[in-house]
């Protein structure tokens, strides 16, 4: 790679993954407050493994160790957030090697991988580490439905009654859970500041979360009202954060917008099938990198169906 290729590779992956640390700083904060400062334990150590294990594979592939892509924050803050506060700090570092050395370095780098390195660090750890990857127990006190999450009432087909007052307890995060990826309204925000900055990733998010709320709408898990069966699966577990950080990763998105909303609603998809007949509760990772690897598949097809749709409009016309 040439000097002026490396120095705009560089420039763009700052730029991308600087919009994602500014967009993560708000979930590390509210999870501090409602954890303390266990949160800044497992960030520091899934942060450092992932700097650690870029820069040792660096050294020994002889390649140039980039501090300035940021990629490799972004990855371990993003890890760090889908783990409950009482994890072991062990397995973020785990993850956030696994995401490093497996993903990234051998497809060239975040912006290069076809899979998304924060998403396999997650699913590889959430196989090794089931058990303690899904318990909450750090600081339940005081939360709405105490030490038990939104996912594991959903996985076993139990309903919450929603009213006005513990519908805010969701939407502010204030739910035993991943510890940086209950805030709704803070998410929201993330996307209304990825509308400034990115928004042609958005209609991945849009098809996804799209795609997640008709499935739920159709195939209801639980005995609950249209919106409130919608609203639930929505904030359960990782899937907001989700929507907001993992499947708008630049390498993984498709060019073209249309298969950008068709990407993110395969994502959605599988997530809500996987849900209803899987073992996990949550599975928003695994579906991505289902979606990852299906992309040359899914992308011929879509193309394919978009030159016939163009050829048959052309017919008509004549």
């Amino acid at each position: 790679m040439s000097g002026n290729a490396l120095k705009q590779n560089t420039v763009k992956s700052s730029r991308v993954f600087g919009d994602y640390i500014i967009m993560l700083v708000a979930p590390c904060i509210v999870a501090l407050w409602y954890y303390g400062t266990r949160v800044l334990s497992v960030l520091a150590v899934s942060i450092a493994t992932a700097l650690i294990c870029d820069f040792a594979a660096c050294a020994l592939l002889g390649k140039s160790f980039r501090i300035k892509d940021l990629s490799n924050i972004v990855i371990g803050a993003v890890i760090a957030m889908m783990m409950p506060a009482s994890i072991p700090l062990y397995i973020p570092a785990a993850a956030a090697a696994f995401a490093v050395v497996a993903v990234k370095i051998p497809f060239g780098g975040a912006l290069h991988a076809p899979f998304v390195p924060a998403a396999a660090g997650f699913a590889f750890v959430s196989v090794c580490f089931k058990e303690q990857i899904f318990s909450y127990t750090v600081n339940p006190s005081g939360k709405f439905l105490g030490s038990s999450s939104l996912g594991s009432l959903l996985t076993n087909g139990n309903s919450v009654h929603l009213n006005a007052a513990n519908s805010f307890e969701i939407i502010t995060g204030n739910v035993a859970g991943p510890m940086g990826t209950g805030c709704i309204i803070l998410l929201i925000g993330c996307c209304a500041y990825l509308f400034v900055r990115r928004r042609k990733a958005l209609l991945a998010t849009a098809g996804f979360l799209g795609a997640c709320a008709l499935y739920a709408a159709i195939f209801p898990r639980i005995n609950a009202s249209l919106l409130d069966g919608i609203f639930l699966e929505l904030s359960a577990g990782s899937l907001m954060f989700a929507a907001v950080f993992i499947v708008t990763d630049h390498a993984a998105l498709p060019q073209n917008g249309i298969n950008r909303v068709l990407y993110g609603a395969v994502c959605g998809i599988f997530c809500m099938a996987m849900r209803a007949f899987g073992t996990y509760e949550e599975t928003v990772c695994f579906a991505v990198l289902l979606a990852n690897g299906l992309r040359p598949v899914t992308d011929s097809a879509f193309e394919a169906l978009s030159k016939k749709a163009a050829s048959l409009r052309k017919g008509a016309e004549k």
